[in-house]
């Protein structure tokens, strides 16, 4: 052979070369990557199977955290029920009562929380009504208090978003606060 006809054969399996990878390149599927066409490409939608599972999950999520909302607001009338008990019998607060208190302002606290209100400007706006002068007083607007809470929160659902839910949680949340600082 030649130089030249062994440059014509060089020529003519260079040129047979690039053919062949370009017709190849052209039946790639879209998920293969170029650089590695076994491999696919990360899909960015998880399968269907997994996002009904995870839309299953977020929605039983939300069940379990109104289930625990309500759980929480009956709590927090057991225990007004028995700081009023105890406060009507006593005429003031006793240890055990404080221990209550502290209590229902947690659980009034994480209900208001679920609500989605603010508990500093919601207390800030209720700042000027005024508590009983007495515990006794106190105890028995407490318990009334909750009671409405408690009437309010069983009127929502977990869909909605109810004011007059997050403002009897807040008037709890600040008759608590009040009630702490009786002797």
């Amino acid at each position: 052979m030649t130089g030249r006809s062994l440059l014509i054969l060089i020529f003519a399996l260079s040129t047979l070369l690039l053919v062949a990878g370009n017709s190849h390149a052209q039946d790639r599927s879209d998920e293969e990557t170029p650089a590695f066409p076994r491999r696919t490409r990360q899909q960015q939608e998880s399968p269907k199977g997994v996002r009904d599972m995870l839309i299953r999950m977020r929605i039983e999520k939300a069940k379990k955290d109104y289930e625990k909302m309500l759980d929480q607001g009956d709590s927090a009338a057991k225990l007004s029920g028995q700081i009023k008990a105890s406060v009507e019998k006593a005429s003031a607060l006793s240890n055990a009562d404080r221990g209550r208190l502290q209590e229902l302002d947690k659980l009034t606290s994480d209900v208001l929380d679920d609500l989605g209100g603010d508990e500093d400007a919601l207390l800030a706006l209720l700042s000027d009504k005024k508590v009983g002068p007495t515990p006794i007083d106190a105890a028995t607007e407490l318990d009334a208090a909750v009671k409405l809470m408690v009437s309010e929160l069983k009127k929502t659902t977990r869909f909605t978003v109810s004011a007059s839910a997050i403002e009897s949680t807040a008037d709890v949340l600040r008759i608590v606060r009040k009630l702490k600082t009786y002797q």
